[in-house]
Parts: C-alpha cells; structure tokens; sequence
C-alpha cells in the first residue's frame, strides 16, 4: 500500500538525486562520489562439485559488472601466525535497489567485489533502508564483506579496471 506523504515525486526525487552524487554508469554519467567496484557473480553451471554439492576445485565467475556504489572499508587487521603475517579486513558495498533492478542483477552472498585491489567476498546482506518507512520502497542494498586472497579465486583482472 502506498504511503499518503510518498508520492512518485518524492521517489523520483530521491533517485535523481542519489544518482547525481553515486553517478549511472548505464547512461554514462560520472556522480560526484565516483565509486565503483567491479562486481563477479558465480557461475553454478561452470563450477563443479563434488558429491556433497561444495566445489571441489574452486568456484567460477562470470565475467565482472562495473557498479556506481558507497563504500565503507574497516582499517586492515595483522594476525601473526606460525605461518606469517595474515591480512584481514571488512567493507561494506552500498547499491541503489532500483539500479540493480533495472540491471536485472542480484546480488547474492558468495560473490566478489573487486575494489582498491583487492577482492571482498559478500557475507551477508541488508535491504532494511525503508524510505518513508514504507515496504514497497526499500531503497538500498548493503553488501557486509570480507578481503580474501586472490589465491583462492579463479578470475582473470579486466583491462583498464
């Protein structure tokens, strides 16, 4: 049910403006933030398992979709182990709902942000940003993440990302 102080207006507003500050990189607009991450989503069909359905030689991606986006990042963390020195952070991925929408894109837990060169795994996921506090505009999603080795991932760098 839509909100009697929400219009259209309103809504039309707000993404023309979260636009113009995080910018659409489908209509070729640079925003005034200007962040971007390159985003690898999972290929299930290209990507083999094993018998209890894990992969067994490493998972495969599609091909990465630059994304206009806030980004959060945590100061890195050292953990010295026997084996040397371990580098962790965390970073939150900020998306406009409707932009992903009109891409026809979801993002899922799993996939990989390529950022500040270095990858993120997604964790977990928020889509809790309410505008008017209504249902039917959920405005926003934020990815929590984590930094992984790029060991560990089987995907080859754009050129010129």
């Amino acid at each position: 049910m839509p909100s009697r102080f929400l219009s259209q207006t309103d809504r039309n507003f707000f993404t023309s403006i979260n636009r113009e500050l995080v910018g659409n990189l489908k209509n070729e607009k640079d925003g005034i933030i200007n962040q971007t991450c390159v985003l690898y989503r999972i290929s299930a069909a290209d990507t083999m398992t094993n018998l209890y359905g894990e992969s067994s030689a490493g998972k495969t991606y599609l091909k990465g979709v630059k994304l206009p986006c806030l980004i959060q990042a945590d100061d890195f963390d050292f953990n010295t182990e026997e084996f040397g020195v371990d580098l962790r952070q965390t970073a939150q991925f900020w998306f406009e709902r409707e932009y992903l929408t009109e891409l026809s894109l979801v993002i899922e837990p799993g996939d990989i942000f390529d950022w500040n060169y270095a990858h993120f795994e997604v964790g977990t996921m928020n889509e809790n940003q309410l505008v008017g506090g209504q249902v039917d505009s959920n405005w926003s999603v934020v990815c929590n993440s984590f930094l992984i080795r790029r060991s560990n991932l089987q995907i080859e760098r754009q050129r010129g990302n």
